[in-house]
């Protein structure tokens, strides 16, 4: 099998957070815009593709050149639905003969994720081919969890850190991250049968800075405008 890649990018129509989030336009393209271009600039994709239930956004993913696949189980859309399940479906409607060895899933809400990064996913795919990369950040926050979950008196114990001795969490000896859910990458026959984006290992790909910013809501939206018009302004001088 020829090791190809495929970036998906799922997308639903509806969004709670900020109305038509997908194709709201924030800076020069709409938000889904900024996705297919940075894929398409990484040049090692066969095929940009967009799953969605939405024939609009699919209208704005054919405008920017990606190619797009319609979503008509609605299940596929609930907004609780994991977006491994959207991707799975358009999968597995590709006869085997046809699909890619890989698949890059990508979320369209990380829009400063760069052209460079993906190509980095993409070459520690090919390095890790029987394994799950994902995108994330180096962790440095000290984190917490209850002992018991039903429980709201229960203590409060560390997770990543000594009780006893506190040491800045940059000096830690142990790498630790961030999941941040921009992209996950991973072999298509493995995750078709295993049902699930993480199968065996897993091996993050770190991002950084803007890149980091995720669009779920009004105040992450002008957030990302604010850095766009930063950028813009710094450009200009």
């Amino acid at each position: 099998m020829v090791d190809k890649c495929w970036a998906i990018i799922p997308a639903r129509g509806g969004s709670s957070g900020v109305k038509d989030k997908n194709i709201k336009v924030l800076g020069n393209k709409p938000l889904i815009g900024h996705a297919i271009t940075a894929l398409q600039e990484a040049n090692v994709f066969e095929k940009v593709l967009v799953t969605s239930d939405s024939k609009e956004i699919l209208e704005v993913a054919e405008d920017f050149g990606a190619e797009v696949y319609l979503r008509l189980n609605q299940e596929e859309s609930n907004s609780v639905v994991m977006p491994d399940v959207p991707v799975m479906s358009y999968l597995q409607s590709v006869p085997k003969i046809l699909r890619p060895k890989f698949c890059l899933m990508v979320q369209c809400t990380a829009p400063f994720v760069t052209s460079e990064s993906y190509r980095r996913a993409y070459t520690e795919l090919l390095k890790k081919e029987h394994a799950t990369i994902f995108a994330a950040h180096e962790a440095h926050s000290f984190l917490w969890q209850r002992e018991y979950e039903d429980n709201l008196d229960s203590k409060w114990l560390p997770i990543n850190h000594p009780f006893f001795e506190r040491v800045g969490r940059q000096f830690s000896k142990v790498q630790q991250v961030n999941e941040t859910g921009a992209f996950y990458g991973f072999s298509v026959n493995a995750f078709l049968a295993s049902g699930h984006r993480f199968f065996s290992e897993a091996f993050p790909v770190l991002i950084s800075g803007d890149e980091l910013i995720d669009i779920n809501d009004l105040h992450d939206w002008e957030f990302a405008q604010f850095k766009i018009l930063k950028k813009k302004v710094l450009y200009e001088d």
